[in-house]
């Protein structure tokens, strides 16, 4: 029983591990992605020639684009952190439920008769 005790513990463990690292993985990919493309947008408006005509209407026209999409992103990926922390908080709580429901089945070591 000890062993299964300890199986379970080690696999609830790894499971919390694995989905922490999976949401402040997405998390922190999507802050980069979204820190990278603002500055691929700063340095293409510091570009000059783009003062006057066409190319400050396009320049303008990729700004005001560039600045939905990644505002677009920051609520996705926030709406979606808030997703994977509920989904994790919910595998917690069923494990934990499952624990409290079989109570001989992961007794500890020490209580064995």
């Amino acid at each position: 029983m000890e062993k299964g005790t300890e199986f379970f513990d080690a696999w609830i463990k790894s499971q919390k591990d694995f989905m922490g690292n999976w949401v402040k993985a997405q998390k922190e990919f999507m802050e980069n992605w979204t820190a990278g493309t603002k500055k691929i947008q700063e340095s293409i408006a510091s570009m000059g020639g783009t003062q006057e005509g066409p190319a400050k209407e396009f320049f303008n026209q990729y700004n005001t684009w560039m600045n939905t999409m990644i505002s677009s992103s920051k609520v996705f990926t926030d709406e979606a952190t808030k997703m994977q922390e509920a989904w994790v908080n919910s595998v917690e709580k069923q494990m934990d439920l499952l624990k409290n429901f079989s109570p001989d089945l992961f007794k500890q070591a020490g209580t064995k008769k």
